[in-house]
């Protein structure tokens, strides 16, 4: 099981991590993306994650969901699925001690 919050907390401690994201978006199931300012999803969003402000959200109405950064600027986007797997990959290439607590 991929510990979310642990993926977004090494996010925002590492820059690196976020050009790596967008790499592994690029050959998962997301969607084309442009960051993108948002209001931060008080109203039709559902934070599945968060930590150090970066939030994987999801969509009440279409089920899509998206990765915010600290400043509310969408990163990516795409299936709930993709999002997941993404943040899996992503899990799988940090320093174990990161991924593991």
């Amino acid at each position: 099981m991929v510990n979310f919050i642990k993926v977004l907390a090494a996010l925002s401690t590492t820059p690196t991590l976020v050009r790596q994201l967008n790499e592994i978006l690029d050959t998962e199931i997301s969607l084309p993306n442009i960051p993108t300012p948002t209001m931060g999803g008080q109203l039709v969003w559902d934070t599945l994650a968060e930590s150090n402000g970066w939030r994987l959200q999801q969509n009440e109405l279409t089920k899509h969901c998206r990765i915010l950064d600290p400043d509310d600027v969408r990163r990516a986007w795409g299936t709930r699925k993709g999002m997941l797997k993404a943040l899996e990959t992503l899990q799988n290439s940090l320093p174990r001690e990161a991924a593991n607590g």
